[in-house]
């Protein structure tokens, strides 16, 4: 056997006669290189073979990148913050809740500025009436005093003045007018509702004569009353300013004075009324049509006495008081029985104006006035279908009652 390089030579046998050569080694894909590959003409397919440590061909089993020495997985987000302390997390919540404090705060603040400085200019002011139309009916005043009363000039920030203020402001200055409202409308328009006044009522108190509305605000003091207004006596006020609502010293008589107006409204009485005497609270009473003085007592169930003196001085069915009696018709006395008895006295009468309650005694004065009331004796019940004597009759027979 010849050697080659000091090492003995194998025989090679592969072409012996009747023996099967000798099979190669197996191909390693990871560590021998790749072979080349027959090209083929025409344009044919051809197989390229890569090995496994070619990237995206890794084997199976190959280990996770993502995994350290030990084959552990790194901590995922959840992980992480479920390592974290309690008092960690506290803190980075308290943390969270004052930034966003922080810019609520810092958002409103810009805003602020922004509508002070920048928004919501006075474009327009509009004068309306309480149902928003317009032409506004204005009374004895021009949109131009009105305007200047509200003293708010154009350009002017829409939020640089108090609407209240200019409201009670403009009051003193416009006491014709029953109401007045200042509203804003964005983007830039500033409106004045008002409805005018109308001298409905004259009080006499010790402020001197206050000339009243029809909803009792004090539209001006006078020295003498206007003979054409009735007259309110017995209502005890010491100050009075114009432009304000009227506002007694005893707090009752305010209720009772609009209890007595709103009764007389509901009958259709009002226009006819030419006096009211508060009475003290227990003897209360107003004069119709200066011919009839009606005796109202306390104001306890005062409704159905107007109600009562309403039906009897209307007579519409002219089986009542006629249009030419005058005397005095007493509506005072309460029975317990379905029957009343309202008695009219014929003949000329006089209102006695009575003293106004101290402020002190205003509450003790109502309290005596509903015992009065209570402890006054009952009239005996009349006939079913009596009828109210006329002032000839009541002349012969004084004390005719009016069923």
């Amino acid at each position: 056997m010849k050697q080659q390089n000091g090492r003995p030579r194998r025989p090679d046998t592969s072409r012996a006669k009747g023996r099967r050569p000798a099979q190669a080694p197996l191909f390693d894909q990871q560590t021998a290189p790749l072979p080349k590959q027959e090209k083929k003409a025409g344009g044919g397919m051809r197989q390229v073979v890569l090995p496994m440590a070619a990237p995206g061909m890794e084997p199976l089993d190959a280990p996770d990148p993502g995994k350290g020495r030990r084959g552990k997985k790194r901590p995922t987000e959840a992980a992480r913050r479920r390592q974290l302390s309690r008092g960690e997390m506290r803190r980075r919540r308290r943390r969270r809740r004052l930034l966003a404090v922080f810019f609520v705060l810092a958002l409103m603040g810009v805003g602020a500025i922004l509508s002070v400085t920048v928004l919501f200019k006075v474009k327009h002011i509009v004068v309306e009436n309480l149902d928003k139309t317009t032409p506004a009916n204005t009374g004895i005043y021009t949109e131009n005093a009105i305007l200047g009363a509200l003293a708010v000039p154009l350009e002017e920030n829409l939020f640089a003045f108090s609407v209240a203020e200019k409201q009670a402001a403009m009051e003193l200055q416009l006491p014709y007018l029953e109401t007045i409202r200042v509203r804003r409308r964005l983007p830039g328009t500033v409106v004045v509702q008002v409805a005018p006044a109308t001298e409905t009522w004259c009080a006499k108190t010790e402020a001197g004569f206050l000339v009243l509305s029809a909803g009792l605000k004090v539209l001006k003091v006078a020295d003498a009353a206007p003979a054409e207004l009735p007259l309110i006596t017995g209502y005890g006020v010491t100050a009075a300013t114009a432009g304000r609502p009227l506002t007694p010293d005893a707090a009752d008589q305010a209720d009772q004075l609009e209890d007595l107006l709103a009764a007389l409204k509901a009958e259709g009485v009002t226009d006819q009324v030419t006096r009211i005497d508060m009475g003290r609270g227990t003897d209360a009473c107003f004069v119709y049509q200066g011919r009839v003085k009606v005796v109202l007592g306390t104001f306890n169930n005062l409704e159905y006495k107007v109600g009562v003196a309403a039906l009897l001085l209307k007579n519409e069915t002219g089986e009542y008081l006629s249009a030419s009696d005058r005397g005095t018709l007493d509506v005072s006395a309460q029975l317990e029985d379905t029957v009343h008895r309202f008695p009219f006295t014929p003949g000329d009468f006089t209102v006695e104006e009575s003293e106004p309650p101290p402020p002190d005694t205003a509450d003790s004065a109502a309290a005596s006035g509903s015992q009065a009331a209570s402890s006054a004796p009952a009239s005996e019940p009349a006939q079913s279908g009596s009828a109210p004597a006329s002032s000839d009759t009541s002349s012969s027979q004084s004390g005719s009652q009016a069923a």
